[in-house]
């Protein structure tokens, strides 16, 4: 709204320059345009603004309708397979027009970028370590590539894991811990070619805290 404000101001001003000079030129270089004519070239010069600022609310009206917006969003439910815990990661077009996807990158754990074709062996390996389930998992994965497209309201899974484990408390501690190291991003744009990004971060390592019931010695080259 703030920027509509600024664009009806800046077409006001130029609305009165404009039939301010007509009139002073009419005056001033003695054309001794009739008040009909004049009137007429002031209609002439308002109908031009109101058409150009109707093409400006136009293409921004338009461009609204296509934007796409990609939420990144992650589940665990322990209903959904008898026996196992359910955890999962989706993306989803939460906007109003379709996302062209561009890129699509995916880091588990620490060792940086998977590729395509290791990203379920890698979701394995690291769900059976981090979740402490000793194999007993059933893994899904899904990497986009670009091409693909999510139309408005359409939901793509990304990471499916099922798993045993212990209690639901501890297997929430665990899908957390486990959410905390997945890192995601998405580049996409809309049909106008406006570029756009989405991303799940990892968290970063937290600092080990220190022992208040352990004194460092001091640093010799600070005395």
């Amino acid at each position: 709204m703030q920027h509509l404000s600024k664009t009806n101001i800046a077409l006001t001003i130029l609305l009165a320059f404009l039939i301010g000079s007509l009139f002073g030129l009419s005056v001033n270089l003695g054309w001794g345009l009739p008040l009909g004519t004049t009137l007429t070239l002031v209609v002439a010069v308002l109908g031009f603004g109101v058409a150009f600022y109707q093409s400006y609310a136009t293409r921004k009206h338009n461009r609204l309708l296509v934007k796409p917006h990609l939420t990144i969003n992650h589940n665990f439910s322990s209903t959904e397979l008898e026996g196992f815990y359910t955890l999962s990661i989706k993306v989803k077009n939460s906007g109003l027009g379709p996302a062209l996807l561009e890129n699509f990158s995916i880091a588990i754990g620490e060792g940086g970028s998977v590729q395509r074709g290791a990203l379920l062996e890698t979701i394995q390996k690291h769900a059976r370590v981090q979740l402490k389930a000793e194999g007993n998992t059933r893994c899904g994965a899904n990497f986009l590539k670009k091409g693909d497209a999510l139309d408005k309201g359409e939901e793509k899974l990304l990471i499916l894991i099922r798993f045993r484990g212990p209690s639901i408390t501890e297997a929430r501690k665990l899908a957390k811990l486990y959410l905390s190291t997945v890192a995601i991003k998405i580049e996409y744009k809309c049909h106008y070619g406006h570029n756009f990004n989405s991303e799940k971060l990892a968290r970063q390592k937290k600092q080990p805290k220190s022992d208040l019931h352990t004194i460092a010695p001091p640093d010799p080259k600070a005395i």
